[in-house]
């Protein structure tokens, strides 16, 4: 039998990486609402994603990441949001998809009406005020009414025209957001708004994160970058204002880096946890890891054991299960009977090489000769 504490530790392993790959987490909950209609060209619609603990703590509020073209990138935040809880950078979260409703609807002209403050010329656009407005009067109220979003920890987040939202929302209503990522963002339609903005003395305590991709077209990435530097240069963002190149990607190519270190700095504050791990592996005296790997001595790997072979695997079982027990090791995996390998594997600290060898040593199947092993100081 694997050791039940290595097979807890593995299936969690296993299933967070199926859930991030496949957009698919077990503890998760998608609702849609679909806002009174405020337009007669469109209906809004809502994705909403709330954690488990939101049935079960009726009495918990959240912070919610507000995610701009939705029908795209809403599933790419909410995987990027399982990661960053996963790893207690964030606490539990509510993932709110702005987009709308029918099929075959053409997308670019929606967003490009509603997510730019200027119109192209020849085109209708320019009602960015009017979505913010949306946003402020009707969604938020709705998710602090019925879903009990925290109205102290709101962020927004968007890439391409989504971007330009983002800072257009920062230099219209700053105090509605308290994080703003703005991917490879449009910034041409916000140059006056930036001056205004700075020379009116106004400023902001939220957290503002602007990326670029490094092969995008090189004048749009030379402006985004200059955006930023003006931005930097008047001062007015007071709770901290971050720029990343994204290595290597063209325009959207990198929205899923930007929006995974968009979101690790606009929300640092309310991280549960900073720095490295330590909940596991990790040796309060400071003295060197080994792994040990063990493998049958002789012949070739079975499907089955002989019984001579299976008194001295459980043998060696019970020794790993008492290592677990008496806390020498944080956990050890063994091969599972039906599978053929017998394999298996601990992870420790000694306080010098001869005292790791004289643990491993003691095991009952290495004592016996049935099982070979290597001994591997881990270095950074």
């Amino acid at each position: 039998m694997i050791l039940k504490r290595t097979l807890l530790r593995l299936i969690n392993l296993v299933l967070f990486s199926t859930a991030v790959v496949a957009g698919i987490a077990a503890d998760l909950t998608v609702e849609i609402r679909v806002l009174p209609r405020s337009r007669p060209d469109r209906l809004y619609q809502l994705k909403i994603q709330v954690p488990a603990s939101f049935r079960e703590h009726p009495e918990k509020k959240y912070p919610v990441i507000f995610v701009t073209d939705g029908y795209w990138c809403f599933q790419g935040v909410c995987e990027v949001c399982v990661g960053l809880t996963k790893g207690k950078h964030l606490p539990e979260v509510i993932v709110v998809g702005l987009g709308y409703v029918g099929e075959n609807l053409d997308y670019g002209r929606l967003r490009e009406d509603d997510l730019n403050p200027m119109g192209d010329v020849g085109f209708e656009g320019g009602h960015a005020e009017n979505f913010l407005q949306l946003l402020e009067t009707q969604v938020i109220p709705l998710l602090e009414k019925e879903f009990r979003a925290d109205p102290g920890h709101r962020y927004i987040v968007g890439s391409s025209g989504g971007g330009n939202f983002a800072l257009y929302a920062l230099l219209s209503k700053p105090e509605l957001f308290q994080g703003y990522v703005a991917d490879s963002p449009t910034t041409y339609p916000l140059w006056n708004l930036e001056r205004e903005f700075a020379e009116a003395g106004r400023s902001t305590s939220a957290r503002v994160f602007v990326s670029v991709a490094e092969n995008e077209w090189t004048f749009y990435r030379r402006q985004t970058q200059t955006f930023y530097r003006r931005m930097a240069a008047h001062g007015y963002v007071k709770g901290g204002l971050e720029f990343r190149r994204i290595d290597g990607m063209r325009h959207s190519e990198g929205t899923a880096e930007s929006f995974l270190q968009g979101l690790r700095f606009v929300t640092a504050p309310i991280a549960p946890e900073h720095g490295v791990q330590t909940d596991m592996m990790t040796d309060p005296h400071g003295r060197p890891g080994f792994v040990a790997v063990f493998r049958p001595a002789v012949g070739e790997r079975l499907a089955k054991f002989t019984p001579a072979q299976a008194q001295g695997w459980a043998a060696h079982e019970a020794y790993l299960k008492r290592l677990v027990d008496e806390k020498q090791v944080d956990f050890a995996s063994l091969t599972p009977p039906d599978v053929t390998g017998h394999d298996s594997a601990f992870p420790f600290f000694a306080d010098d090489r001869a005292a790791a060898e004289a643990l491993v040593r003691d095991d009952p199947a290495v004592k016996s000769g049935q099982l070979a092993y290597e001994l591997i100081e881990v270095l950074e």
